[in-house]
Order: C-alpha cells, then structure tokens, then sequence
C-alpha cells in the first residue's frame, strides 16, 4: 500500500463530492422540471421535458454516479482509516446499488420511451400514458430519496 498522503486524499474526496453534488442536483432539477410541467398539462413540452430528462440522465447523471463510486472505491481503498466493511460504507454502496439499478433499469429507458410516445402524439391525459408517467415519477422520487439517503450517510457514517 503507498504511504497515506493526505493531498491525495483529499483530491479523491474533491473529485467524489463534485461528483454526488452533479448528481444530486441534476436529479432534484429533474423533479423540480418535471413537476413543473406536469402543471403546465402541455402534452408536447411534456414528450420534450421526457426525453430532455432522459439526455439528462444519460450525459450528466451516469457520468456523474460512476464517477462518484470510482472516487469512493478509491478512497476507501486508499484510507489507512476505511474499510469496505464499515457499516456506512457497506449502507453507501448498497443505497448506490439501488439508485443504478432503478436509473439504469427504468428510468432512464422509460423517460426514452415516454419522450417518443409524446412526440408521436400520445398526450398525458390517455390513461396508458397517466399511468406510466404517475409510475415514473413516483419512482423517481423514490430514487432522490434514496440518494439523499446516501448522502446523510456519507456525512453521519453510522457505525463508525
């Protein structure tokens, strides 16, 4: 193991929270966006807000959620301090594990789909596209509450 060099430390920690904060903040911007035109009841900027969401979450919010678990990886593993089997860390990637699997498995592909039902003419008030939009944004609050989640236990590390 190198010698514990507090700088680099540090830069890893830099890099991680730029990181979560990208993260965090796009997916708060999604549901303040969304929410927002949910209350316009404009079907067609409704198909734009979806498939703008799903940019989002394909150039901004990946990106950023792989970065932050490379960084964190390599924090632990490089912290004479951490370990990957400290009770907040172990709480962490799990509380990671979700929000991927839900972004990467659902929403991401559902706000792709949904953004192409809505520019084919498709409006919000067909009960097929209420309900999968209801779903997606149930969901995806869900998710935000997960990662901020995270997040509390990033600051409070339980356990430790």
């Amino acid at each position: 193991m190198l010698a514990f060099n507090t700088h680099v430390y540090d830069t890893l920690l830099f890099f991680h929270i730029l990181a979560a904060i990208t993260w965090l903040g796009s997916a708060i911007y999604a549901q303040v966006l969304v929410t927002r035109t949910l209350r316009e009841q404009d079907p067609q900027h409704l198909g734009y807000v979806a498939r703008d969401i799903g940019e989002l979450g394909l150039r901004v919010i990946t990106p950023a959620s792989i970065t932050v678990i490379v960084f964190a990886v390599a924090m632990v593993a490089y912290s004479p301090v951490w370990n990957f089997t400290d009770t907040w860390v172990l709480i962490g990637l799990a509380g990671y594990a979700a929000t991927l699997v839900t972004g990467a498995g659902f929403l991401g592909p559902e706000s792709g789909r949904l953004g192409k039902l809505a520019a084919e003419g498709h409006t919000p008030d067909e009960p097929e596209m209420n309900r999968r939009i209801r779903r997606i944004v149930m969901i995806s609050r869900v998710d935000l509450v997960v990662l901020i989640l995270v997040v509390a236990d990033m600051v409070f590390k339980p356990g430790a």
